[in-house]
């Protein structure tokens, strides 16, 4: 499936730095960090625990039941094989957009390429247009968010 849906709204994320959403069955962990979105799984790979309940540090999210770090851009664990998956991320709008069951370069991050795909630049929460790298994909967006979101506790 190839349809980007909206799960969350652009100043949510970036004023709360991370936010647990639904697309479809799938939660997902969005996180923001150095003006970037990106969304993982939000079962660790590890033992399964949320990643929307851990910290964000460093380019890093912190699993809070065993302490792994993934990397946000590539979803690796530190000093690990593990690599937790992650989805392609689009902003626009003033929204966060995924595409269901598309996870972001699971094989390329593991043979060690960089997945730019899995995150997205945005502006500052003040601005009121997305950059070039964050142009909204060919698939035309539907008016209003069709996934249920919560707030991260």
């Amino acid at each position: 499936m190839s349809e980007w849906t909206r799960v969350a709204e652009l100043t949510d994320v970036s004023r709360r730095r991370k936010k647990l959403v639904a697309l479809g069955e799938e939660r997902v962990a969005l996180f923001y960090a150095d003006g970037e979105v990106f969304a993982f799984r939000d079962a660790c790979v590890h033992k399964g625990k949320s990643l929307a309940r851990g910290t964000v540090l460093h380019g890093r999210v912190v699993c809070p039941g065993h302490q792994w770090a993934f990397d946000l851009r590539t979803g690796q664990a530190d000093d690990r094989e593990e690599c937790q998956p992650r989805y392609e991320v689009r902003v626009a709008d003033g929204g966060v957009w995924l595409r269901p069951a598309a996870f972001a370069g699971a094989a390329a991050v593991s043979a060690g390429a960089a997945a730019t795909s899995a995150s997205a630049s945005v502006p500052a929460p003040a601005a009121n247009s997305a950059p070039s790298s964050a142009t909204p994909p060919s698939v035309p967006f539907p008016a209003s968010p069709t996934a249920a979101t919560q707030e991260s506790q």
